[in-house]
């Protein structure tokens, strides 16, 4: 499995936190991470988007969405277990706890950051 990245948005795309798992440039991160919400339908009933460099699995939790950003050839069916893992940390860290909102997910994205780290 190499995850390359782990991050939260709003659906309309605003990037509230982001972790890096490989030496990544700035600039390419923010554009993988823009180009996700383009990517994403509303209609859309798998929970992962290929693109011709990476995967983005994704899952949505409240107004939100937990995402990681991944090789092709890794295993999706990990890259989901490993995803669920991630969404239940929000809920768990939020200040107002069980309300995952963009406001609280600020409030707590250093613990929010370190758990992804464990």
């Amino acid at each position: 499995m190499v995850v390359l990245a782990a991050g939260v948005t709003t659906k309309s795309g605003k990037l509230l936190l982001s972790r890096q798992f490989v030496n990544f440039s700035r600039v390419r991160i923010e554009g993988l991470l823009a180009s996700f919400p383009k990517l994403v339908s509303s209609d859309q009933q798998h929970t992962y988007v290929e693109t011709d460099n990476v995967r983005y699995v994704f899952q949505p939790v409240e107004s939100l969405y937990v995402l990681l950003i991944t090789t092709k050839s890794s295993n999706i069916v990990e890259d989901l277990e490993t995803l669920s893992l991630l969404a239940k940390v929000l809920p768990e860290y939020s200040p107002r706890y069980g309300v995952v909102d963009e406001e609280t997910v600020i409030e707590a994205s250093f613990e929010i950051i370190c758990s992804f780290d464990e």
